[in-house]
């Protein structure tokens, strides 16, 4: 949520980032509603005033009616205010954070930019399968019973596979502890006011991904990042304190409604994955690095599996809501001859705290901090870009260094 003063006072500047976003808002019509809103309020201080002085001494009969009246009028107006607010708040919750002026503007993600490419795409001396087949003869992915069990978009990982989830989750947390952040399993059920708070608000009903459980007011969480920030929500946190680092390991749960196609086979878009997930609640003055040592750290993985990858700068208009800035990781897939995102960063700037009420203390001042979150592993994706990038010409897949001590081998071979 953006500061009304701020909107009231850069209204061209704020309509133009909503639209270079792709969303739909009205300016003008909560600039009208907000002045509204103010003059009610001074009109019920003025009644109420007035109230008040004439309750001071014993009022005449006449004066008793005047009252009642001064009474009548104080609630009309309030029950007014209420509505104008109602009608303002619902206004202000679709107006997205502006995107900063560095990033490029766009319709959609044909406006991405590559702006970093590490390694050179993995070069093979025979044709190389994709993870699917080399998950199913390795016995490592079931998709077929994970669609018996739950529905088309689910999985099992076996054996190896299984393992490999549990050595990249070990490894990825293990270096993220050993950079101060704070190890965190999240809850994976949360409320409306903190789907909400944290930005996640689609642009129409078909781009909604988030699956609310019937009858409750509780949905299955798409990122760690949602709990959290949620978890500091209406808190004042102190100064000396901040930064704040939590890496939160989850399973992350997506609608992905539509068709896809042939590239996206197998598990790389799915309705379940499990991933880890760092936040950091930092000053102000301080994110715009944070958010550079975010996409460092996204990087420093990727170079230690030896998986190729690139670093996009996301456009505007493949912006969600909350975000200012992102940059996308994206991992070699020799399958599909291309790169496909398998970590993200985005700086929020003070958005979701202003929506959850999150600030920080130093000295005297109490002012909104700044949040920001990155995918520090993927773990679906991470396994096929692994098993694409290190298969071998027998159908064996070697294990990258960094993980053979949590695996206690390094390859996996046909049994």
């Amino acid at each position: 949520m953006l500061d009304l003063k701020f909107i009231r006072e850069n209204q061209d500047l704020v309509q133009k980032k909503a639209e270079e976003k792709g969303f739909s808002v009205d300016v003008k019509k909560i600039v009208a509603l907000d002045e509204q809103r103010r003059k009610l309020l001074q009109e019920i201080e003025n009644l109420r005033s007035q109230r008040n002085q004439k309750s001071k001494t014993k009022p005449t009969d006449a004066e008793i009616t005047k009252l009642r009246r001064l009474g009548d009028d104080i609630k009309n107006s309030e029950a007014g205010l209420a509505k104008i607010e109602k009608e303002l708040e619902d206004l202000l919750q679709g107006v997205p954070n502006p995107a900063f002026d560095d990033v490029p503007v766009a319709k959609d993600e044909s406006g991405n930019q590559v702006i970093k490419k590490w390694g050179e795409p993995t070069k093979f001396s025979f044709t190389p399968q994709d993870h699917v087949s080399l998950g199913e003869k390795l016995g490592l992915i079931d998709i077929e019973r994970g669609t018996k069990v739950s529905q088309s978009g689910f999985y099992f990982l076996k054996n190896e596979g299984a393992l490999l989830e549990l050595a990249l989750i070990n490894y990825v947390m293990g270096k993220l502890v050993k950079k101060g952040f704070v190890p965190v399993i999240t809850p994976e059920l949360v409320n409306e006011k903190i789907i909400g708070g944290t930005g996640y608000k689609a642009r129409s009903e078909k781009e909604r991904q988030i699956y609310k459980i019937e009858g409750e007011d509780l949905h299955l969480i798409a990122t760690a990042e949602i709990t959290l920030v949620g978890q500091h929500a209406n808190e004042i946190l102190e100064a000396k304190n901040l930064p704040l680092r939590y890496a939160g390991f989850s399973s992350c749960f997506r609608v992905e409604r539509g068709s896809y196609g042939k590239d996206v086979r197998g598990i790389i878009r799915v309705h379940e994955f499990d991933k880890v997930e760092m936040v950091i609640f930092c000053k102000p003055e301080e994110s715009k690095n944070f958010h550079e040592e975010f996409l460092a750290i996204e990087e420093e993985i990727f170079q230690e599996l030896q998986i190729p990858y690139h670093v996009v700068l996301i456009c505007s208009g493949d912006l969600g809501s909350a975000a200012a800035k992102k940059y996308d990781v994206e991992a070699w897939i020799p399958s599909q001859n291309k790169y496909r995102e398998v970590t993200s960063t985005s700086n929020t700037t003070d958005f979701q705290a202003r929506r959850l009420n999150i600030k920080y203390k130093e000295k005297n001042l109490t002012e909104l901090l700044h949040t920001l979150n990155g995918t520090a592993c993927a773990i679906g994706r991470t396994i096929i870009a692994i098993l694409e990038n290190y298969q071998q010409k027998d159908g064996s897949v070697l294990i990258p260094g960094v993980l053979q001590s949590f695996m206690g081998k390094d390859k996996i071979e046909l049994k």
